[in-house]
């Protein structure tokens, strides 16, 4: 499982929450060599998905409810992809993020190490790894 397969999930189940059988279709597509089994335990061991076992069913895969850090390393990943590729100024996400989120530069350079997907590039730059 990589980190860009894994933000394909959950891209996916933004939209919805999926049947376990579909979701381990999107990973099989993306060129994971894991089994279902291998999928469905990763998912349950994840901070903010759950899998909820309906008897008889396919389990069914959600994310589930978000903290305010999340939410907030979301929205720095989106300004970055949006800026086609090159690397952006931790002061230029600032400015961009959506006014809902009061930040410090220092907060957005510390979660930007934490993420799989951002790095900081040249001083005070931040870059998509995707």
């Amino acid at each position: 499982m990589t980190p860009a397969i894994y933000e394909e999930i959950t891209t996916a189940l933004k939209r919805e929450p999926l049947p376990l059988t579909q979701v381990y279709a999107l990973v099989k597509t993306a060129g994971s060599s894991w089994t279902e089994a291998q999928v469905q335990l990763f998912l349950t061991c994840m901070d903010g998905v759950e899998v909820e076992m309906a008897p008889a069913e396919t389990p069914i895969v959600k994310l589930g409810k978000r903290t305010k850090e999340e939410e907030l390393v979301e929205a720095i990943v989106e300004v970055v992809k949006s800026n086609t590729g090159k690397p952006i100024l931790v002061a230029e996400i600032r400015k961009k993020l959506p006014g809902k989120y009061v930040t410090t530069e220092a907060q957005i350079k510390s979660l930007v190490k934490k993420t799989s997907v951002l790095e900081l590039s040249a001083p005070g730059h931040v870059r998509y790894k995707g």
